[in-house]
């Protein structure tokens, strides 16, 4: 694997900037990475070689242990923030990935308190234990990987891996809003967009959110995408709202466009400052925009997500909980947030035709949008007959290949302005022609 090979040793100079930090280096046979006593600011997890752990004593010095491929050390300095206990050194040539402060830190934070506890245990009865050790068996050499072991080393590397395509993606500009339509079924009038993320991936191409996503809550860098998106947001909106007025007949004079933000963005980020300084900074009006949560999210942490919702709402943002009905919220959780929309999941859409338990769990989702006073979105419409007969069920809105695929920028200011609402009216003919726009639910 290709590295670079810094000056050593590394560890005790100011720690790299944090887009540079999981790059692999390579450590030459002999060099020193770093003594005992300095200030840890990285692990470090060896992709081949091997080194030696030392401490000098008297005048002398002992190598009190070995470490191989596919193993981490280094990492007491950051899960204790204490000084390091010994010294490293390369025994032959290695390759080393870094893994910060910050990446640990990230992780442990989100581990089980009871787990966090026995780790701090562990790091503590070892550094009470380290002075009594003596030298390590000459020429021993680290064990060899078990099954398990092998598994969770390839997961970190990938996960390593992962996050720094994703740093690149963000300093290279790689990500991209696509945009899928949001129709009002009754009159089949254009209603909104929601804002989707793409990421181009220069190896993989064009990747969905499904497959990064994850990676970017996992590592913390969810939060400086949300960041990306909501800047993004104040620049295409403007252009969307305009093309939307070249086919007022068919488009709703309350276009809007939602996108999503996570349990970390509302935990770990000023959200409703970010909005707040892009809808100064454009002039946007702050009803053109809905925040989408998803419902396993709200219930991570209810009462945060309610505080920050909250601010959001108060400024005149829609709020929609998104895949409604999977996250076993509770009524009372419900209740306490400022919500504008539910959005019903894609997959009781999918099947309620042929599943009536699905279609009555829609039809029930509908009945309380309707009776909290919210806007209902069926999500996953894929043909007419579903939208036919949420139409009939009197839900709001409608989302879903059968209305469009999420599309690029351009493309989806071309089908704003070209919007025929004939072409997608499901309800009947004399509700379209009053201009009504009714259904279950407060109107967006």
């Amino acid at each position: 694997m290709p590295g670079v090979a810094p000056a050593f040793p590394v560890d005790v100079a100011a720690p790299r900037p944090m887009q540079d930090l999981s790059e692999p280096v390579t450590l030459p046979a002999g060099a020193v990475l770093f003594e005992e006593g300095a200030i840890g600011h990285c692990a470090y997890l060896i992709l081949s070689g091997r080194i030696a752990i030392f401490r000098r004593r008297d005048g002398g010095e002992s190598v009190l242990g070995r470490r191989g491929a596919g193993e981490l050390f280094g990492e007491m300095a950051i899960l204790d923030a204490l000084p390091r206990s010994a010294g490293v050194r390369a025994e032959e040539d290695c390759v080393l990935v870094p893994v910060g402060a910050a990446q640990i830190r990230q992780r442990l934070a989100g581990a089980d308190p009871i787990l966090r506890l026995c780790l701090e245990g562990l790091i503590a009865r070892f550094r009470e234990t380290l002075p009594r050790l003596g030298p390590a068996v000459a020429g021993s050499r680290p064990a060899a990987l078990s099954l398990a072991a092998r598994a969770d080393f390839d997961a970190t590397v990938a996960a390593l891996a992962q996050e720094r395509a994703l740093r690149r993606a963000l300093a290279q500009d790689e990500f991209a809003l696509f945009l899928q339509p949001i129709v009002r079924l009754a009159t089949g009038r254009l209603a909104g967009f929601e804002a989707l993320i793409r990421w181009h991936d220069p190896e993989r191409g064009l990747v969905p959110p499904a497959a990064f996503i994850p990676a970017a809550e996992a590592s913390g860098l969810i939060v400086a995408i949300t960041a990306w998106v909501i800047g993004e947001i104040g620049r295409i909106v403007p252009p969307i709202l305009q093309a939307g007025l070249q086919a007022p007949a068919s488009v709703e004079a309350s276009l809007f466009v939602s996108f999503n933000v996570t349990a970390q963005d509302l935990a770990r980020s000023d959200i409703p400052g970010l909005i707040d300084a892009m809808l100064r900074r454009t002039g946007i009006a702050p009803g053109a925009l809905k925040l989408e949560i998803t419902e396993s999210t709200l219930m991570q942490d209810p009462a945060g997500a309610a505080a920050a919702l909250a601010r959001c709402r108060a400024a005149g943002l829609g709020i929609a909980v998104d895949d409604f009905g999977t996250g076993y919220s509770s009524l009372s959780h419900l209740s306490a947030l400022p919500i504008t929309t539910l959005k019903v999941d894609r997959a009781f859409v999918r099947a309620m035709l042929s599943e009536p338990r699905d279609r009555r769990i829609v039809q029930t989702i509908l009945r309380l949008a309707e009776e909290i006073g919210v806007a209902a979105v069926a999500e996953g419409i894929e043909g007419r007959a579903e939208a036919e007969a949420l139409a009939a069920m009197g839900c709001a809105l409608g989302q879903g290949y059968h209305f469009g695929r999420p599309m690029p920028q351009a493309d989806a200011f071309a089908a704003a302005a070209a919007w025929d609402a004939l072409r997608w009216r499901c309800g009947p003919a004399e509700l379209a022609d009053s201009g009504r726009q009714g259904g279950h639910g407060a109107q967006i």
